[in-house]
């Protein structure tokens, strides 16, 4: 039985996930027999159950915020465990139990004693019959649905780098950064993207259709209920993300819609961020500003829009560069990280640590940079952050007019010009 230091027990009645989860009514039979015994609980079979259960001592993550509904985002296979991944708010530290089904959504024998941790994920044992799980508050409590179960058993990525896109919420119409995003991205070597969606607009959802559609992009859509402010999704979608790209990429950039990675010199960000030290596990990159004064349009009208709307091409008002730490964004290797937040990764495996981006002394003119840095081009319209850290990023030197970088500008606009095109100006 588990020490009551880590694991609290919730017997509040869960709520039915949302529509965004594989839902159906599940038959009641009778639990069929795997064969050999199974585990009971994490601690048989999480090799790194020594770590976790430290942690929750220490309360690394911990969530003290008021329960939300409960519902399931996905559940990934490993070789030797498996993850699960939740919606809900509140229930860091509560102990919860990992249920297993097979293709015919029949249970199978013996639900398995976990814990929620990280805020947003609950370590199972695998089951290698399991083709969908869930999640209950009691061992035999009633399941309302069911997620698939993702196959990360082999460390043999299909993407060399990916991004992981931090969800999109709020009313404000997506498809010209999101395209702006992928475009970039896609000439910096990114190979694939996972994008996470709390709220988007019928417009904007045509064109993520069109970049899953094509292969470039999965869509992670999240249950409609807005029982949280808009950004407090953020860290859902990053755990998710770590999971979901963990064995099906070699290395992740984690940002927001409004972030721009940028090399240097000729170079992609596979040749220039990524390393194969065995003991780093991220790499952290500065952040820059530069200021959007305006919102983005409604709808695509070619051309004009382009010129008159496009980020890259239309605002060029710069902040100095901020020092490490300061909002910077990383390349990650998943492998080798159990949490992470917003900015950097909360809590890496024993072993490895966290390294930075080099050249700081050439952090003076962006069209001189040998190195790596983070554009972010920041809305001043809508929230509060021009009123609350607008004063700090002045601290950090003169704002300056920079521009994109004019060997990328020309294929950047003509890449989205095609996609636009080619989505919403169909004959």
């Amino acid at each position: 039985m588990y020490n009551s230091l880590f694991f609290k027990t919730d017997t509040t009645v869960l709520a039915k996930a949302a529509p965004t989860t594989f839902t159906s009514s599940i038959p009641s039979t009778s639990k069929r027999a795997f064969g050999k015994k199974r585990p009971r609980d994490i601690k048989a079979c999480i090799p790194f159950y020594d770590f976790i259960a430290k942690q929750l001592e220490n309360e690394t993550g911990i969530e003290k915020v008021p329960k939300t509904s409960f519902s399931l985002i996905s559940a990934y296979a490993y070789a030797e465990y498996s993850v699960v991944t939740i919606e809900a708010r509140g229930y860091w530290g509560l102990t919860m139990y990992c249920r297993y089904f097979d293709r015919d959504w029949k249970e199978l024998e013996s639900p398995v004693e976990s814990v929620v941790f990280p805020a947003y994920a609950i370590h199972c044992c695998r089951h290698p019959e399991a083709a969908y799980m869930s999640i209950t508050g009691t061992m035999d409590g009633a399941v309302d649905s069911l997620v698939p179960v993702l196959d990360r058993t082999v460390d043999d990525p299909q993407y060399n780098l990916s991004l992981c896109l931090a969800p999109m919420y709020g009313d404000e119409s997506k498809w010209l950064l999101l395209a702006e995003l992928i475009e970039h991205y896609k000439l910096q070597g990114v190979q694939h993207f996972y994008l996470y969606i709390k709220d988007i607009d019928a417009y904007s959802r045509k064109l993520i259709d069109d970049y899953v559609k094509t292969g470039e992009a999965e869509a992670v859509y999240f249950r409609e209920e807005r029982d949280r402010p808009g950004k407090e999704w953020q860290l859902v979608g990053v755990t998710d993300c770590v999971q979901r790209s963990r064995h099906h990429s070699r290395y992740v950039i984690f940002c927001d819609l409004d972030e721009r990675l940028l090399t240097f010199n000729n170079k992609t960000l596979p040749q220039q961020a990524m390393t194969d030290d065995p003991d780093i596990a991220s790499v952290q990159f500065k952040t820059r500003w530069i200021l959007r004064t305006h919102k983005p349009p409604s709808q695509y009208e070619g051309d004009e829009t382009l010129h008159n709307h496009l980020p890259t091409l239309v605002f060029h008002n710069t902040s100095a560069i901020a020092p490490f730490g300061h909002t910077g964004k990383c390349v990650v290797d998943t492998r080798r990280v159990l949490i992470m937040s917003v900015h950097y990764p909360l809590l890496l495996f024993p072993g490895y640590e966290e390294a930075f981006a080099e050249e700081e002394n050439a952090y003076i003119r962006i069209t001189e940079l040998d190195c790596i840095v983070l554009r972010h081009y920041r809305g001043q319209y809508g929230d509060s952050w021009a009123k609350r850290w607008i004063h700090q990023v002045e601290r950090f030197g003169n704002f300056t007019m920079t521009d994109y970088p004019e060997h990328l500008m020309a294929p950047l606009y003509e890449n989205i010009k095609q996609r636009l095109t080619q989505v919403y100006r169909k004959s």
